[in-house]
């Protein structure tokens, strides 16, 4: 969660992207504390997070979605699970991209869209799920330049959806600061958060104007579309079952008109107790009704994922300040829904039944992330001293200082060979859920005398074998005091910021001085590679 810098003077437009797996959103907050969700040029809030790329046209949303049922090949969905690798899971129009570049050309959509309504936009707050590590971390910041933001914050989804909750008890209809709804002035709430491609279950503490997360956990791959590909599998089976006799089977790029009617089903169901689907394929069509009984049956064991760590996040990893032991549900005071995928039926009856409440859909899911997202943008700008920002004094009051404190979803470490077993282990230096930001230090004596440089692996990560975890890159010392005898220390610290990126300093301890240090990270872009691709992206028209 770096600040803006504090010479900027584009600062007036204060705004917060929730770059989705499936569904993205921009809002802002003005000058007098109104917070509101800014609608893309086909007046919708919501902006289906779909590329489709035909030679230098590009359109994004609603319609690329449509189109990837005829041209599927021409359509990237689900951009965000592949956030932090090299390249996108396949070629689009006959190109090999990155996902940094394809999701640049959603934000770049969400930003000349509400440009049109609000004037230029130069920063903003990007939210990721809370369970992001490094490298995804920064692919999202690197995809923010690459649209053309000269400044990008990163920020948890969950911290957002707090914000977000708490502006609602701060703020009435005219947008003058009242005092918060928390009862005794505190609550402690547990954020579901059930997106179309990620999931994650924070347990955060709030207090006026204070935020801290206690605990988060959840998986980066999984939400709603794995619902939806049970009703494909489900579709896919039955059809090849009627038509088994003429031989015909549907091939995977046959199924991207039933994923987009799966998720149409999916949505019905939850609002009616049954659904009709047709499935049309080579002249060939299967009609039939799927129940939300059958489809509650068929997904089970999604549910059921989250259910544990929903649990395990609250009975077992977070801790109120000033106490060792666990929490038990009598210690939460609301549990908060994000995510559309959250309006399943399912969802709200299992939160009900494990934590005896009932679960808080006053805000819009699909919109309160990037809305929080929004009042985080103000926060920060709010702390600035050059006087440029266009906020009522009131509104600033109420915001210089509001306190964040997240924490770690990825334990920090390195990599050790043990002379004893003979084998590398993995040396946590920063446990998981760990209060941000944070450092600590590992001495390394010099095996040999003269060395000047050290190379150490990096890891994100709980597990005693280092190849069971993330190897985030290198960290290499450089630099170092010429003639250091053998075994001179180097201590070496590994650093989280508060927005969960990870940071490296060196000190020789012998002399005292400080030695140049970086991780040499095995996926990301370069600064030059970033230029590269902001150029490339300029010659598309986008829609």
């Amino acid at each position: 969660m770096s600040e803006y810098p504090t010479n900027n003077r584009a600062r007036r437009n204060l705004v917060g992207i929730d770059l989705g797996t499936t569904m993205s959103a921009i809002a802002q907050l003005d000058s007098t504390g109104v917070l509101r969700t800014v609608s893309n040029r086909q007046g919708e809030p919501l902006t289906p997070s779909a590329v489709y790329i035909d030679g230098d046209q590009v359109i994004v949303g609603k319609s690329a979605k449509q189109a990837a049922s005829h041209h599927p090949h021409k359509v990237a969905m689900l951009i965000k699970r592949d956030v932090g690798k090299s390249f996108y899971s396949r070629k689009v129009d006959g190109r090999q991209f990155r996902p940094e570049t394809l999701s640049a050309l959603i934000i770049k959509k969400l930003k000349q869209d509400a440009e049109r309504k609000i004037g230029p936009i130069t920063q903003a707050v990007i939210t990721v799920p809370a369970f992001f590590d490094d490298a995804r971390r920064k692919a999202t910041e690197d995809a923010g330049r690459i649209a053309g933001l000269e400044q990008v914050a990163i920020l948890n989804e969950p911290t957002a959806a707090a914000l977000a909750y708490c502006l609602e008890g701060q703020l009435n209809k005219s947008g003058a600061a009242i005092v918060p709804d928390f009862p005794d002035g505190k609550m402690t709430a547990v954020v579901y958060d059930l997106g179309g491609g990620t999931f994650d279950v924070t347990c955060i503490h709030l207090e006026s104007k204070r935020v801290d997360t206690l605990a988060t956990d959840g998986a980066v791959k999984l939400g709603g579309k794995d619902w939806d590909d049970r009703i494909v599998k489900y579709v896919v089976d039955r059809f090849e079952k009627k038509y088994k006799k003429d031989g015909i089977t549907i091939p995977p790029a046959g199924r991207d008109a039933i994923a987009i009617q799966a998720e149409n089903t999916k949505q019905l169901l939850s609002e009616l107790p049954a659904a009709e689907f047709e499935c049309y394929y080579k002249d060939r069509v299967l009609r039939e009704t799927l129940t939300r009984e059958s489809f509650e049956d068929m997904t089970r064991d999604l549910l059921v994922c989250t259910e544990f760590y929903i649990t395990d996040v609250v009975t077992k990893q977070a801790r109120l300040p000033g106490r060792n032991d666990p929490l038990t549900w009598a210690d939460i005071d609301r549990v908060l829904l994000v995510g559309g995928s959250t309006r399943m039926p399912m969802v709200r009856e299992m939160v009900r039944r494990i934590s005896g409440k009932t679960p808080d859909t006053n805000l819009d899911p699909d919109q309160v992330v990037a809305q929080g997202a929004a009042v985080y943008a103000a926060i920060l700008a709010a702390r600035g001293e050059d006087g440029v920002l266009e906020l009522d004094e009131e509104v600033r009051a109420e915001l210089d200082d509001v306190g964040i404190v997240d924490v770690n979803s990825h334990s920090l470490g390195i990599k050790l060979f043990n002379p004893h077993t003979q084998k590398f282990v993995s040396r946590v230096l920063i446990p998981k859920n760990h209060q941000l930001p944070f450092a600590a230090s590992k001495v390394f004596p010099l095996h040999n005398a003269g060395v000047k440089t050290i190379r150490v692996k990096v890891l994100e990560g709980e597990a005693p074998d280092p190849e069971a975890n993330i190897e985030l890159g290198e960290c290499v010392i450089t630099d170092l005091p010429p003639n250091l005898p053998a075994k001179s220390p180097v201590q070496v610290r590994l650093s989280y910021g508060a927005n969960g990126r990870v940071s490296v300093m060196a000190l020789d301890m012998t002399g005292g001085r400080f030695a140049h240090a970086e991780i040499q990270r095995k996926s990301g872009l370069t600064e030059e590679e970033i230029e590269r691709e902001r150029q490339f992206i300029s010659q598309f028209k986008i829609q």
